[in-house]
């Protein structure tokens, strides 16, 4: 059945794509690389192709295995998505794509019992939302915090060093979080469940060994957020193993500074690593007179002079940037929702190739302008709610099995269940068509109860009910065996009451539960999301609104990184880019003195046109 494969030399990418020079060699080196690669460069389909290539070809000899480690829950899913596109079936269940996280989870939970008792954490330890259990159990050892740059500087200490070397007030605040203490709950961060995998790793050889025997190639995504930890766990796993590293990111997106990125990390990884360095020119993603803001960004950005390449579907005029000025926030907010519903009734774009994008708070914008599109019939929300719920796996198979119920003409959701069933019941491949009718008629079977369910639901108590019963028939014990990060059920529950109160919110609003999950998936509204949460995403028109200094209240102590933030919000739009200004904003007046260098850079792309809206 496993064939030699493709030859190296005849494999061409799938789907008759065309990759530029430096993207089709970086898909065929075999050894360790460094990809740097822009906004709108294809970074997604640059690693789908990767994928296929090694797969196709046999050069990730059956039965090893890829291992894609991304950052953002949202870039592993759409990588994952990607992947299903390009690869058949048979190959694609040897591509693992996993969050750095959820990486680093399945590691300690699957060997928790390999970790002496000293270090165990209690098998039902929770994952710290927030501070609140730290800060009680510093407090417990006697450590109270009278400032947060103290309070961040002792959390941060927890996990600078090995496991088997913290010790005094650490070591102490280690076995309350590990073991729970009285009213203070086993609670670990992200952070800690890294370094518990790093000593289950170096402490045990044997399941090193094994890590290293099933991965034979792994692709590390947005590479340039990459924490000191998340690092350390990667050279604990495959530093100067057989294992082939891909690592693809860009320097000028360094974003996450504030959040522990390793500000070093290609020098170190080059260095580590021994790899060889690929530069992608092509922007796919946006309109050639966009590309000239990026342009002068970028040289603002490094030292290197960058000139992105437009794909060859624009023509050289395409792409519109306006700044626009008001007097006060009222007039701009009514302005943007007159531009929209344009946008939408005249140009035909969707409600999700829209996208309004602030540098700090969504909080503080989205009521007024939710408010003032609904006067005109469009809706708008608040993403970050949305954001990560929408990409759990357990949520994706819930709502697929509730479309399938509602609508057997959906070929999309029937598929996602009917593949998700077949896998969880360990027939993956099956062609014996006695397994294949009996699966069939108990999944159809469950949609006829749920459908029945469903239409009885009159309170937010049943549809959670009903929820429970169907991951009940899917069976929490597989569904957590294929994804990890439900090996707790904890975190199940929380999941599914939160679908729960949202999903039935929308049905009383509109009265119909395909419409409700519809409206719930955000495709009949406008995402607004701060520039960090828009990180890899694209849309047709971006607004960013409330381009001032105190939207960029750190400027002066962080100016390369908001520059770079600067440069990740005006790169997400595709074709029209919209900057906002108002002198007056929740009754405070607002100035752009501190941010100049910003508004330099725009008039400096010499595409940006000025409006002055409202001044006599």
């Amino acid at each position: 059945m496993h064939s030699m494969g493709i030859s190296i030399k005849e494999w061409k990418p799938s789907d008759g794509l065309i990759l530029e020079p430096a993207a089709l060699n970086a898909v065929k080196d075999l050894n360790n690389s460094l990809v740097v690669a822009g906004p709108g460069a294809g970074k997604t389909e640059l690693l789908a192709q990767k994928a296929s290539f090694l797969l196709e070809t046999n050069s990730c000899v059956y039965p090893n295995k890829i291992l894609a480690v991304s950052l953002k829950k949202d870039a592993a899913v759409n990588l994952k998505d990607r992947i299903k596109l390009r690869l058949s079936k048979d190959l694609e269940s040897r591509f693992i794509s996993q969050t750095f996280d959820s990486f680093a989870k399945s590691i300690l939970d699957r060997f928790l019992n390999a970790i002496p008792d000293e270090f165990r954490p209690d098998p039902n330890y929770g994952i710290a939302l927030n501070q609140n259990e730290f800060v009680r159990a510093f407090s417990k050892c006697g450590v109270n915090f009278n400032n947060n740059k103290i309070k961040k500087q002792y959390i941060d200490n927890l996990t600078k060093r090995r496991l088997e070397s913290v010790s005094g007030v650490y070591k102490d605040v280690w076995d309350i979080l590990l073991k729970g203490d009285g009213d203070i709950k086993p609670t670990l961060s992200f952070q800690m469940i890294s370094v518990l995998a790093i000593y289950i790793l170096e402490t045990n050889p044997l399941i090193l060994k094994s890590l290293r025997k099933t991965y034979s190639h792994v692709f590390l995504d947005e590479f340039q957020d990459t924490t000191r930890i998340q690092y350390a766990l990667v050279k604990v796993c495959f530093h100067n193993s057989e294992t082939s590293i891909t690592a693809v990111g860009d320097n000028r997106q360094r974003i996450m500074l504030w959040a522990g990125a390793k500000p070093d990390i290609f020098d170190s990884y080059k260095k580590d690593f021994n790899s060889k360095e690929f530069t992608l020119v092509m922007n796919h993603r946006s309109a050639p007179r966009l590309l000239e803001i990026q342009k002068i960004v970028n040289n603002y950005l490094q030292e290197i002079p960058f000139s992105p390449i437009a794909n060859p579907k624009w023509t050289e005029d395409e792409g519109v940037a306006e700044i626009w000025y008001f007097k006060d926030s009222i007039t701009e907010t009514e302005d943007v929702a007159e531009r929209i519903t344009q946008l939408i009734h005249q140009q035909q774009i969707s409600y999700r190739d829209i996208c309004i994008i602030v540098k700090q708070s969504v909080q503080q914008f989205s009521d007024e302008i939710i408010e003032v599109l609904e006067k005109v019939n469009i809706q708008a929300r608040n993403e970050a709610k949305f954001q990560d719920l929408l990409k759990e796996d357990m949520v994706l198979l819930i709502l697929n099995t509730l479309k399938s119920a509602l609508n057997a003409r959906d070929s999309d959701a029937w598929s996602f269940i009917w593949e998700a069933k077949i896998f969880f019941e360990g027939k993956l491949g099956t062609v014996d068509p006695i397994i294949i009718d009996k699966l069939r008629k108990h999944l159809k079977t469950m949609l006829r109860i749920v459908k029945t369910k469903l239409m009885k639901v009159t309170q937010q108590e049943d549809l959670d009910v009903l929820l429970k019963e169907i991951l009940d028939f899917y069976d929490v014990n597989k569904l957590s065996k294929y994804y990890p990060q439900y090996l707790q059920g904890k975190y199940i529950n929380k999941l599914r009451e939160e679908l729960s109160s949202y999903l039935y919110q929308y049905y009383t609003s509109r009265k119909d539960w395909l419409a409700a999950i519809d409206s719930f998936q955000g495709n009949d509204s406008i995402p607004i999301m701060t520039i960090h949460k828009s990180k890899g995403l694209e849309f047709d028109v971006v607004f960013f609104v409330g381009f001032d200094d105190n939207s960029f209240w750190s400027f002066s102590q962080q100016e390369a990184e908001d520059k770079c933030t600067f440069f990740v919000g005006l790169s997400r739009s595709k074709r029209y880019l919209y900057f906002t200004f108002s002198e007056n904003r929740f009754g405070r007046r607002r100035t752009n003195s501190d941010i100049s260098i910003l508004y330099q850079m725009l008039e400096e792309s010499g595409v940006v046109e000025e409006k002055f809206i409202g001044f006599d």
